[in-house]
């Protein structure tokens, strides 16, 4: 057929509402296709207080007797506030999301909150509620995506990818004010990936395996999923803008959370989300991670109000060392960007924490402790070592999640 027929009919389809839907286009006055801007246009203009914070944790449900993944999510936000607790992807997980806070101790008290709200929920419903990275037997194939359009959206684009992403992660939201500020955290934030893994991992195995990894979580979701992972480097707040324009008007993207990068902008809120974390399954250990995170954007966000501009690193050398931070937690070797030599990852960490006690004025000191103990997938191995069961690794997780939350 001629492109000039092809393209007759397929004006005549969109004039007449024939043939498939029209995703985000919206047909104005006129007959012409126009969109609505995802990015607001106050986009971190607004922003009230520089450096508050808020997170979200997602959990897992599951049934007591075989330690399996089981559903339950939708009956618990049948009865919570939007506000609260939120559906993510599964019917076996539910995510808890914080208020706006100034300290760390006081997002960690809002997630400690919901966790007592959700073990309530758990026991009404007969389930186990527990976190971590990944579960370590759930088999993604029992599993049912909930009932909320963006993602049986997202499960008829992505198909089989979506549907095995039963993974589990903590996000951290740190407020900033001005565009140029808030890519410059972006750019510079990503150089620290590696070391946030290496620090949180939690999901050694996977659909019952071993996987040898210390995150199966990065494997599983932002290695095998597009607009996941490590991103670019965006240079200027237009490139951003464009990106964003581009996903929107082409299709790929109905909205900005279908952008899952380690660390994203988030226009709606005027914050910057870091991802890069595994779930915690010890609720101290997420307060230290959400200290770490603020006292770093402390840090980057005097770098750019002094002028004193670091380099932006390339993402193909972080990606060797988030790699490594994957595989090996905390006991591998980072490269390091201006002499490219290998060193302990625990260098690193030491490093990143006396740069930040000088140009922060939060408490390290736990943060310093995680490094002086075992990681919680280090946790899980041992006790898969002393039981020899994937069943026993995901009780213990759960008891821990409950003992740990009240405490």
């Amino acid at each position: 057929m001629p492109a000039a027929g092809l393209v007759n009919i397929l004006r005549r389809m969109r004039d007449t509402g024939e043939g498939p839907a029209r995703g985000p286009l919206a047909p104005a006055s006129g007959g012409e296709i126009t969109q609505e801007p995802l990015i607001p246009k106050d986009a971190f203009e607004s922003t009230e207080a520089e450096g508050t914070l808020g997170a979200e944790e997602e959990l897992w449900l599951a049934d007591p007797e075989t330690a399996k993944l089981a559903g339950g999510a939708q009956s618990i936000l049948d009865a919570e506030s939007d506000n609260e607790f939120s559906g993510e992807l599964i019917d076996c997980e539910i995510e808890a999301n914080t208020a706006a806070h100034k300290s760390p101790a006081a997002v960690v008290g809002d997630l400690r909150t919901r966790r007592k709200v959700l073990l309530g929920h758990a026991e009404r419903l007969g389930r186990m509620l527990g976190t971590s990275g990944t579960h370590p037997l759930g088999d993604w194939r029992e599993q049912r995506i909930i009932e909320k359009p963006h993602y049986q959206r997202l499960k008829g684009k992505l198909g089989w990818l979506i549907r095995r992403n039963n993974t589990f992660s903590v996000h951290v939201h740190y407020a900033v004010r001005g565009r140029e500020k808030a890519v410059y955290l972006f750019d510079r934030l990503r150089e620290y990936v590696p070391h946030l893994l290496a620090l949180s991992v939690n999901s050694p195995f996977w659909q019952g395996e071993n996987t040898d990894m210390h995150s199966a979580r990065i494997l599983v979701f932002s290695r095998s999923i597009h607009r996941a992972g490590l991103p670019e480097p965006l240079g200027r707040w237009e490139n951003y803008a464009k990106y964003i324009d581009f996903a929107r008007r082409s299709g790929a993207i109905h909205s900005l959370s279908e952008v899952w990068w380690d660390v994203r902008p988030h226009p709606g809120l005027g914050t910057m989300e870091v991802r890069a974390f595994d779930a915690q399954t010890d609720v101290r250990r997420t307060e230290a991670l959400v200290t770490l995170t603020a006292a770093l954007c402390d840090a980057l966000s005097a770098e750019f109000d002094s002028g004193d501009l670091r380099p932006i690193r390339p993402s193909r050398e972080i990606e060797e060392n988030k790699w490594s931070a994957q595989r090996y937690g905390l006991h591998g070797t980072f490269s390091d960007h201006e002499t490219h030599e290998a060193r302990p990852t625990l260098a690193f960490i030491e490093e990143l924490l006396d740069y930040l006690a000088g140009a922060s004025g939060r408490d390290l000191s736990a943060i310093a402790a995680l490094a002086e103990e075992p990681t919680e997938s280090e946790r899980q191995l041992e006790v898969f070592r002393e039981t020899g069961s994937l069943a026993e690794v995901a009780r213990d997780i759960s008891r821990r999640t409950g003992e740990l939350t009240a405490n």
